[in-house]
């Protein structure tokens, strides 16, 4: 079943109006690790920028990716992560705005096993995944979106066993952290000479 149409399912047919994501983690299984970095990236797909936002989503990512680098069955999230509950509203409003980018991303993916795919490829796509989480939870604007849209899209891959669809992530994801650590230095530069500026540095 593709990502879309099983959040979809998700948000429609859980019994019960709240779910929480220990869950959510517990009923999708092995598949549990591409599902909750799916969803833990598309809040940061929403298009406008709300303080913290990108911290709240992408630390929880970070926990997911660490345990499937670690090599772990299932994911298992941290109590404080796991008690976290969500309605199935919100599930259905996020799903819905994020719906474009994944149908994109899903016209692009089918089963192309390799090495990449495997338990072991599996845990360096995981350990990448945890790196752009260090970009993704950057508190700046507009430094979040690509990391977390690559994050996606190899969740994605790794999910249907897709060599080419993991390889466009990740390539993504070296883009979009060189954009953002570019963009953040720059700012770091800008706000320095700022500094520099008012207290009559020269």
């Amino acid at each position: 079943m593709p990502v879309s149409a099983l959040l979809d399912s998700l948000a429609r047919d859980w019994p019960t109006e709240t779910l929480t994501l220990g869950d959510l983690a517990a009923a999708l299984g092995q598949r549990g690790f591409g599902v909750l970095i799916v969803i833990f990236a598309l809040p940061n797909l929403l298009p406008f920028y709300l303080p913290g936002l990108s911290t709240v989503a992408g630390l929880p990512m970070m926990l997911v990716a660490a345990q499937l680098a670690a090599g772990r069955p299932r994911p298992a999230l941290p109590g404080f992560v796991a008690r976290r509950r969500l309605s199935r509203d919100a599930l259905r409003q996020v799903t819905a705005r994020a719906m474009p980018w994944m149908l994109r991303v899903e016209r692009m993916v089918r089963p192309r096993p390799s090495a990449l795919t495997s338990r072991n490829g599996e845990r360096l796509v995981g350990l990448w995944v945890l790196l752009l989480g260090l970009v993704v939870i950057l508190p700046t604007p507009l430094t979040n979106g690509p990391p977390a849209l690559a994050c996606l899209i190899m969740a994605m891959g790794v999910m249907e066993n897709d060599t080419v669809t993991i390889t466009a992530g990740a390539v993504l994801g070296l883009l979009a952290a060189a954009l953002s650590l570019t963009l953040l230095v720059t700012l770091g530069w800008a706000l320095l000479a700022g500094v520099n500026h008012l207290i009559g540095s020269p």
